[in-house]
């Protein structure tokens, strides 16, 4: 029999196989003008994408603004909707689902947002916000909500009171823990955390994500974590993919990745970031250019203007993000010399 949104609402899915499939996933923003708004254009924001979640993993997404990490995210929860490719989370096909069922599958994606300000109504108290979820989904009757809602409330380190509060007072990092408290509401399987952590102090940051790391452990979660970072994915993530104008350029486990990356676009955003360590020696690599227009992408790879490595072949062919026989771990590389074993510092600093 035919498995429906409704049947799998309220349970955790089987271990077998991805909690999500995102496969060959797009999403193309037309550009309109004139007087009768022609489409003269669009602006690829997702182009293809394409990987695996499996339940209670971390994938990290990071790359330069602009790469279509936040859209990424919203296309695959379908709060916009995508242009191509297909979703299947546990199984069922989200483009597919008729609204009802859709709606049932709700509870089980959340997401997380970047800024705890705006995210949150200011007219409506705490309580309400974090209750709203249980009402909606009709989880709970009225007398449990306040009952739930002071139970998140505590699981995610704030005093049951705050349920009386606005969100005006409430510091930053206490709006984006009544944020969270709201995520996991209905008990999720998959949450989408936009750089829940970017605009928040250092100091807050580590207590954020300590926070989501005891849920994930907890309640079996999975995570897609958009983040600008580094460092904080390597921390949080198991898995790391690398966005480049809306396509994935690299994807492989974090602690391999950050060893030994292997497209040359990784490598500069790596060697890019600060060491904190002041006595450590670090050749500082930075990518020449700005990102291509997302209008006019360029021919074949589209790392090839800013790439050091860049051949005729970049130029006219687009690599396939595909394993590498000379790559002995576990990776997908969408680049034609990625075996070549390639050293973007030493590249720039030849060239330079």
């Amino acid at each position: 029999m035919k498995k429906t949104a409704t049947d799998t609402a309220t349970k955790k899915p089987s271990p077998i196989g991805p909690l999500v499939r995102v496969r060959g996933l797009k999403k193309h923003f037309p550009i309109r003008r004139g007087l009768f708004s022609q489409v003269a254009g669009v602006i690829k924001a997702v182009d293809g994408v394409s990987f695996d979640l499996a339940q209670g993993k971390t994938l990290g997404l990071v790359g330069e603004s602009g790469s279509g990490k936040s859209t990424l995210g919203r296309v695959m929860l379908r709060l916009i909707p995508a242009t191509s490719g297909g979703v299947l989370f546990d199984g069922l096909d989200l483009f597919s689902l008729p609204n009802q069922e859709l709606r049932a599958l709700r509870r089980r994606m959340q997401i997380v947002f970047q800024d705890p300000v705006s995210s949150l109504n200011p007219r409506m108290t705490i309580g309400a916000t974090v209750g709203e979820p249980l009402r909606i989904h009709r989880a709970a009757s009225r007398s449990a909500i306040r009952e739930r809602v002071a139970e998140l409330l505590e699981r995610v380190g704030l005093p049951a009171s705050a349920m009386n509060r606005y969100p005006h007072e409430f510091s930053g990092g206490q709006r984006q823990r009544v944020g969270i408290a709201r995520a996991i509401a209905l008990n999720p399987s998959f949450i989408v955390c936009d750089e829940p952590v970017s605009s928040l102090d250092v100091s807050v940051q580590s207590q954020i994500l300590n926070l989501l790391a005891d849920l994930r452990d907890e309640m079996n979660i999975s995570y897609l974590f958009i983040a600008h970072d580094l460092a904080v994915v390597r921390h949080f993530c198991d898995d790391v993919a690398v966005m480049y104008l809306g396509k994935i350029v690299e994807l492989a486990p974090a602690e391999r990745l950050y060893e030994k990356p292997a497209h040359p676009y990784t490598q500069a955003l790596l060697q890019s970031a600060p060491s904190p360590d002041p006595q450590e020696r670090h050749r500082h690599a930075t990518v020449s250019g700005e990102v291509a227009d997302p209008i006019h992408p360029p021919r074949g790879c589209a790392f090839h203007p800013r790439c050091p490595f860049a051949t005729e072949e970049c130029r006219r062919v687009e690599p396939k993000l595909e394993s590498k026989k000379g790559l002995a771990d576990a990776r997908l590389v969408a680049c034609h010399y990625a075996e070549n074993d390639l050293n973007f510092a030493d590249a720039i600093q030849s060239s330079g």
